[in-house]
């Protein structure tokens, strides 16, 4: 049995050798989750409230040795302190039992805290990490998103008329979240809906270096919302883009990604952009489709894996050797 602790400054170096060992080129990764949850570790210590749990926590597995084993790196999603995502999981070799440890360690701990819904967005070809989530934690298959890199601009509307283009606002998320509920499709609602409180800007804590732009497009006539559109950076070099669009609007998606890609230009003219498409929204085909025609780059398709903390599947985990490395991406 693993011995499971909140991370501290003192697993540092241990920890580094662990992520040098299974994944040399992941430097910023380790950077991040030095710089960014260790801190947080401690601030949050100071007292515990769900409601204000906004940054990531971090876990470290030792064997009866003192050997780190494995980390696991969790996080409340923005706006809703009872669904949970699984950011990031190192496993040394041979510690697949030690992983499910983690994993199991974090839904207890939370879920006896109000947390109800865990999920984790995986590469779809780590079909042993997949596995272990699955058949050793009681996990189960949802749904899938698909990462798509911008090739080239030649999709770009130079006369598009920008007047219904609004930047967000807080009032908006009502708004924003039925439009994002009302097109799932209707067998992942139960899982994968979303609160207002989602949607809205979040307050910085100073750990964040993430930028974040949001913009909707209205109906001139009823002041409906037709598309949310959001931006992200971390460095102002790769953005990435998530617009929410219902099938009966898909004719506005060129002039609305148009919108989108002249705002990120303002900003940095040598960017590159990633788009998100996220299979179970109503417009999932369509966007497929177009960033197809397009001749836009696959990049990554990743299986949204979820348990319902009232609705475990326990399966006999299998045995596994290989090390394992996952940093997964917002849902």
């Amino acid at each position: 049995m693993a011995k499971i602790k909140k991370i501290s400054f003192s697993d540092v170096i241990n920890i580094k050798k662990l992520i040098s060992v299974v994944c040399s080129d992941n430097i910023m990764n380790y950077r991040r989750l030095f710089f960014v949850s260790v801190p947080a570790t401690y601030l949050q210590n100071l007292f515990y409230n769900v409601h204000l749990r906004r940054l990531p926590e971090t876990y470290v597995a030792f064997d009866n040795n003192k050997n780190l084993k494995g980390l696991i790196s969790v996080k409340a999603q923005n706006g809703n302190p009872y669904k949970w995502q699984i950011k990031r999981l190192f496993l040394d070799k041979n510690s697949h039992e030690e992983g499910k440890q983690l994993i199991e360690y974090i839904i207890a701990k939370f879920g006896a805290r109000g947390v109800d819904t865990f999920y984790v967005s995986v590469n779809d070809n780590q079909t042993e990490l997949i596995d272990l989530f699955i058949k050793g934690c009681g996990f189960r298959f949802c749904s899938t998103e698909v990462l798509w890199a911008v090739s080239n601009v030649n999709f770009l509307i130079s006369d598009i008329d920008e007047k219904n283009f609004k930047p967000f606002k807080n009032s908006d998320a009502i708004k924003a979240a039925d439009l994002f509920n009302e097109n799932l499709i209707t067998h992942y609602k139960y899982s994968l809906s979303k609160e207002k409180e989602e949607f809205n800007d979040k307050l910085s804590f100073g750990f964040n270096s993430e930028l974040d732009f949001k913009y909707i497009l209205e109906d001139e006539t009823n002041k409906k919302i037709k598309s949310f559109i959001e931006i992200k950076t971390f460095d102002n070099l790769n953005y990435f883009l998530d617009i929410i669009i219902p099938p009966h609007y898909f004719d506005l998606y060129p002039q609305i990604l148009s919108f989108a890609v002249k705002k990120i230009i303002k900003r940095n003219k040598n960017f590159k952009l990633y788009i998100k498409n996220r299979k179970y929204l109503q417009a999932g085909e369509l966007l497929d489709n177009y960033f197809k025609e397009n001749r836009f780059e696959l990049l990554q398709n990743n299986a949204i894996l979820v348990r319902d903390f009232f609705k475990s599947i326990r399966e006999e985990s299998k045995s596994y050797n290989n090390a394992v490395v996952f940093s997964g991406f917002e849902v």
